[in-house]
């Protein structure tokens, strides 16, 4: 019976308009963050569930969601990711985890954003100068996990963030930081996650600033430092739990509100078929996303002896951009 009141509550939110359940005014934050890069979902099982992940354990690619999950693995835990971005944009992500001693993990992991390089352009030579540059963004994080019950894990990551356009740099230190909760409810568990907390960052340099006096319209021309921004920082909570489980099938269902700094809030559901310990199917919906709203999934599950190899596809569907796909490689060992 709780099982279906919980099934009636996500339907009943996903009906309502979002702007009876969501303030009007974040949208007006949208673009003031830098390294946005790192809004883009990793996982392909992750996006294929809308990302409503921040309570599940899935693979070394849940620690860039909630870095606490890693001390609920058994197995160490490898991931690789390919993310086919508009614009011919890729982002490849890579992420392993493993048990150190006892109740302690570490993890590391790393993406790169990128493109190939591109044709410099001017207001007299809009074919092309015949120079090109490069844009890419990228991170590596360090991740620390600890199981301190059997029931409640915490977790961090210290990242490095660098962006490269057309030789102008620009880098931070960020922090993520995560706890998973298994309630003792049936399999309801209960996450809340902080990532890519940091202070503002500024392009390094300077650019050419023209100044001038409104008395005597005579310019100036300064060097003056490119303005500052702040980060992405988001704040996740979320539930999950198994509305049913038998020997040959298990439905998941997740539940999560993301409370971003540079956009309106946002709530998204989450639900995964396993049959047969060996096919899963996946689906996701967004709510009072501007820009994405449903996605869907597959993966399969290949055992070979002590490793479990998984392969996993995720489509979003995007209301202005072209549609990205996302593959992803999970071995656990």
């Amino acid at each position: 019976m709780k099982r279906i009141r919980f099934l009636i509550f996500i339907a009943s939110v996903s009906l309502l308009p979002a702007q009876n359940l969501f303030p009007i005014l974040g949208g007006q934050r949208s673009g003031t963050s830098i390294f946005s890069f790192l809004k883009i979902g990793v996982s392909a099982r992750a996006v294929g569930m809308g990302e409503a992940v921040v309570a599940l354990r899935q693979d070394a690619g849940s620690m860039y969601y909630n870095p606490a999950t890693i001390a609920q693995f058994e197995q160490s835990q490898l991931s690789t990711s390919r993310i086919q971005w508009p614009a011919d944009i890729n982002y490849d992500f890579v992420g392993f985890s493993t048990r150190i001693s006892g109740n302690h993990f570490i993890g590391i992991s790393g993406g790169i954003l990128h493109m190939e390089p591109m044709m410099e352009t001017t207001e007299y030579l809009p074919h092309g100068t015949g120079n090109y540059f490069v844009f890419q963004d990228k991170f590596i994080g360090l991740s620390y996990g600890v199981k301190m019950t059997d029931r409640f894990s915490f977790g961090l990551t210290l990242k490095h963030v660098n962006e490269n356009l057309a030789g102008h740099q620009m880098n931070s230190s960020m922090i993520d930081l995560g706890t998973f909760y298994w309630t003792g409810f049936k399999s309801l568990r209960f996450s809340a996650a902080l990532s890519n907390f940091g202070g503002q960052a500024r392009p390094e340099g300077t650019y050419k600033k023209r100044i001038i006096d409104k008395n005597t319209g005579e310019e100036t021309v300064i060097d003056s430092e490119f303005e500052q921004f702040s980060p992405p920082t988001v704040f996740r909570v979320g539930i999950a739990m198994e509305l049913m489980s038998t020997e040959t099938q298990r439905l998941t269902g997740s539940f999560q509100l993301n409370h971003p700094v540079d956009n309106a809030e946002n709530v998204v559901m989450g639900f995964e078929y396993l049959l047969y310990k060996s096919l899963a199917l996946r689906a996701g919906y967004k709510i009072n996303n501007e820009e994405e709203d449903l996605s869907f999934g597959a993966g399969f599950y290949v055992p070979i002896g002590p490793v479990s190899l998984r392969i996993d596809y995720a489509f979003t569907n995007f209301k202005h951009l072209s549609d990205p796909h996302r593959i992803s490689l999970n071995i656990g060992f």
